[in-house]
């Protein structure tokens, strides 16, 4: 019995091992998480006022405040810059809600949250926890809209262009991301 003990635990240790080395992201792989904001619009409800207001908020923030993400050099500079810009955000949507005669108000935050795996018209990025720009309009129960605030993919989603690498774009592209990003993904769903 002892003999069996002294064969297994290290067996298993090997396997363990092995299963780590294999689950755990590849550094390009973890950047996509570390190197992203996402930029999250809840809009108040369901109905198609609140849904069209949601994407009134959605094209105001992108014009006034889409491009002040091409001049950001990096990720902490990135947050840096939203939240320098929140409150001017929040005053902006406000203002916007009030034009459109909406009264419920609006609430902005960065914080890290789980996102599922999202296709846009170029790419897929994985499920995962990212950092981002959350908007809520009014109690943000409704349909809610979502894109890369960082890099700046929200502006030209269709294209893919912004500050990813070339290892990064491959990750996200449609023909590399469902193998490669597999196993993260069922990771990620045990921590969620």
């Amino acid at each position: 019995m002892e003999g069996i003990k002294k064969t297994i635990i290290p067996i298993l240790a090997v396997m363990l091992s092995a299963l780590l080395l294999a689950i755990m992201p590849t550094e390009a792989e973890a950047m996509i998480y570390e190197d992203t904001v996402r930029l999250h619009i809840r809009a108040a409800s369901d109905s198609a006022e609140d849904q069209a207001v949601k994407l009134s908020v959605r094209d105001m923030l992108l014009e006034k405040y889409g491009s002040i993400m091409n001049n950001v050099s990096d990720m902490p500079h990135a947050e840096e810059c939203i939240r320098k810009n929140l409150g001017y955000i929040e005053r902006d949507i406000e203002l916007l809600l009030c034009e459109l005669g909406y009264s419920y108000g609006a609430s902005c935050d960065i914080c890290t949250e789980w996102f599922d795996a999202r296709t846009y018209e170029s790419f897929t990025l994985p499920e995962g926890y990212y950092k981002a720009l959350i908007i809520r309009l009014g109690e943000g129960e409704g349909r809610n809209w979502w894109c890369v605030m960082y890099p700046p993919l929200c502006l030209d989603i269709a294209t893919g262009q912004g500050a990813l690498s070339d290892s990064e774009r491959a990750l996200i592209s449609h023909s590399g991301y469902r193998v490669k990003f597999k196993i993260l993904e069922g990771v990620s769903r045990l921590f969620k």
